[in-house]
């Protein structure tokens, strides 16, 4: 009878430790695995589709190049913008053309298709990334929509 009284007596205890560490050990994974939202995905953007087989040919596509220490060309010819971000000449050079090819799309000259400005960004691969988005800011200033990007 004593040693059922020992018996009942006598108090488990089970030793939580290495349930803690295996819940940490999960977090931990799951932390690491899960893949977390990017802003970008927040962004509306149209990928490319099936090319049409059509015959409509597009009107050449503006070509803005950023050189090595910041400075913009369009088409060959430097935007002078100095330091400022907002890049005022880039705009303006971008609004004239966009009014021409809106004033052939209006006249019935040029279908929207062919005449729609584009542009080109091909940036220098040392330049800093601030002169990319200045460009895209123009771009988006002057209401121009169909940018893409150059590789070199």
């Amino acid at each position: 009878m004593d040693t059922f009284k020992k018996i009942l007596d006598d108090v488990d205890e089970v030793d939580l430790t290495p349930m803690i560490d295996v819940t940490f050990l999960l977090l931990i994974y799951f932390m690491v695995t899960t893949m977390i939202k990017e802003p970008e995905a927040e962004l509306s953007i149209q990928l490319p589709g099936k090319a049409s087989n059509s015959d409509i040919t597009p009107m050449e596509l503006l070509k803005v190049r950023i050189g090595d220490e910041g400075e913009v060309y369009l088409n060959g010819s430097e935007i002078e913008n100095g330091l400022d971000l907002e890049m005022p000449d880039l705009v303006a050079n971008l609004k004239i053309q966009k009014g021409m090819r809106d004033q052939l799309i209006s006249s019935g000259a040029r279908s929207k298709e062919e005449a729609e400005l584009k542009v080109e960004i091909a940036s220098s691969g040392i330049a800093e990334h601030q002169a990319a988005i200045s460009v895209l800011n123009a771009c988006s200033e002057a209401r121009v929509y169909k940018v893409t990007f150059a590789f070199n």
